[in-house]
């Protein structure tokens, strides 16, 4: 079983959040990446918001809310896209040092074969696991909407700037 999850280990509204200095963004130097990043270390700041991975025989896998998150997060658009037109062929890539994951999703009549590849010294065991669509577009769309919603608790102003808009427009 593959899994991934945004969660709050203690209820937002007990969350400081008069402690951000948000900065500015140049139409032409940033998009809604940059917004992302910023985002997710606010989240990390906090240290109530946790990022977790399990599967492919690690239960937890070394990922954070600082550099692993923003990586995912910047993908869910074309992903939800995908499962939204009931196509479940696509590639979520851990590309930041450390982690170095890449999971290929290959749609099947009945379930979706998940292939995860290693690119450091860890190995998947098993490297292929089948999950259910449900499954599947769950996990996305759950991981979509605690990430919007815990922004929208911790950061609002930079969940409603013009380029994070833009890159959300699913």
């Amino acid at each position: 079983m593959f899994n991934m999850e945004l969660k709050a280990i203690v209820p937002l509204d007990a969350i400081k959040k008069d402690i951000y200095d948000f900065k500015d963004y140049d139409d032409e130097l940033d998009d809604g990446r940059s917004i992302i990043k910023d985002i997710c270390e606010i989240f990390a700041d906090t240290g109530k918001i946790l990022f977790s991975v399990s599967g492919f025989g690690d239960e937890n896998w070394a990922v954070d809310c600082s550099f692993d998150l923003p990586v995912i997060i910047e993908q869910l658009p074309e992903i939800i896209r995908k499962i939204n037109n009931n196509d479940y062929n696509f590639v979520l890539d851990f590309y930041e040092q450390g982690i170095e994951r890449e999971i290929e999703f290959i749609d099947g009549v009945q379930f979706v074969k998940l292939i995860c590849k290693s690119r450091n010294d860890w190995s998947p065991q098993p490297s292929e696991i089948e999950m259910s669509k449900k499954d599947i577009c769950t996990i996305f769309k759950k991981l979509y909407e605690s990430f919007l919603s815990f922004s929208e608790v911790l950061c609002r102003d930079l969940i409603n700037h013009h380029l994070f808009r833009e890159w959300m427009n699913i």
